[in-house]
């Protein structure tokens, strides 16, 4: 078992610089999620941990072992992809024991590993079917068992889920949380669905054009996100943001002017007299909680029911839109004024360089 160590990692092809100097440490036995939109540089550093991609500068050390320079089959790591590369002719006990048959491990110790490995996966009644006679779950355990007998230190996935239908998707987030359990193994994980990244990971790793934006539990990065990116990628639904004009507080805090008047005392230190406002979707207010509480006004243009939540977006004057997200079995119809109030605590700042302005 081991951690990873990533120090000052870059990749270029020609002169396009895709991964731009990160450094990070991932804990043994955390799960750790790489997450950010299409082309933000996550399965590009996933490869160059796996050794599957050249670096172009800096350091990669798994435990104790600087691993950079050596083969991925050196490196004591196991990938999962998208694609489950299963071979089709081949039983699922041969998918899953064929590596290590390549390495020339005995038959006898084969069985042990598959064995072990098919019955944390739930796999036990299926080994003798072959790939076309499974559905897309089963075959991603498979792949999934495939790198589990080979033992590693670091499991790398590579969107394993990417390909499977949304309840199977769930189904998958539970099996592979309870595997992480099981198994007590580094995992890292690569997605760019957030929802993903908030129930699986320990730690969340945001990622924009080749940088780290922000690293943090999930929870941290919901509630303190570091700047605007990262503020409207990590939750659902995202971030509101508004323009705001900040004034100093009699407190000493910032005093926030959004459109239409409204104003918001917000516990943060005034850094300038410009900023962006934030608030989620769930932490807006609606009915008689608004009393007291400094508010918007604006008419529902869509209402979004989703069962348990239901998405009201507003327009508010000069075509702006917030989203607000209340109960279910809300009574909001299309066209309504609706108003909604804002708890001051729950807001945020971000100044004209998208950066959060640090709370009281």
């Amino acid at each position: 078992m081991a951690g990873l160590q990533l120090r000052g990692v870059r990749k270029s092809f020609g002169s396009l610089e895709v991964i731009r100097g990160v450094d990070l440490d991932v804990e043994d036995r955390s799960f750790v999620v790489f997450v950010g939109p299409s082309g933000c540089g996550k399965s590009t550093l996933l490869r160059m941990i796996a050794g599957l991609e050249d670096i172009s500068a800096g350091e990669i050390a798994i435990g104790e072992r600087r691993v950079d320079d050596l083969a991925p089959a050196e490196r004591g790591i196991a990938m999962v992809f998208q694609s489950y590369a299963l071979y089709p002719h081949m039983s699922v006990r041969e998918n899953m024991e064929f590596g290590l048959r390549m390495a020339g491990v005995g038959v006898s110790e084969r069985e042990g590993f598959v064995t072990r490995a098919a019955r944390t996966l739930r796999l036990d009644g299926l080994l003798e079917r072959r790939p076309r006679a499974l559905s897309g779950g089963q075959r991603q355990r498979v792949a999934i068992g495939r790198a589990i007998v080979r033992d590693p230190d670091v499991f790398l996935f590579d969107e394993p889920l990417s390909n499977l239908d949304a309840a199977l998707r769930v189904q998958m987030r539970v099996e592979l949380a309870r595997l992480h359990h099981d198994l007590q193994r580094t995992m890292i994980y690569v997605t760019h669905d957030q929802v993903e990244a908030m129930t699986l990971a320990d730690r969340i790793v945001v990622l924009d054009a080749g940088r780290i934006e922000q690293v943090g539990a999930p929870m941290d990065l919901y509630r303190s996100p570091a700047n605007l990116f990262v503020a409207g990628f990590i939750g659902s639904p995202k971030m509101n943001f508004l323009d705001a004009v900040v004034e100093t507080a009699p407190d000493g805090g910032a005093r926030a002017r959004l459109p239409g008047g409204t104003v918001v005392d917000v516990p943060v230190r005034p850094r300038g007299e410009r900023a962006t406002f934030g608030v989620r979707p769930e932490h807006l207010v609606h009915g008689a909680q608004t009393a007291g509480l400094p508010s918007l006004r604006g008419r529902a243009v869509v209402v979004e029911r989703l069962g348990g939540a239901t998405l009201v977006h507003l327009a508010l004057d000069g075509d702006v839109t917030v989203t607000l997200q209340v109960a279910g079995d809300s009574e909001i119809r299309l066209d309504e004024t609706v108003e909604v109030g804002i708890r001051p605590e729950t807001t945020h700042l971000f100044g004209p360089e998208g950066n959060a302005w640090p709370r009281d």
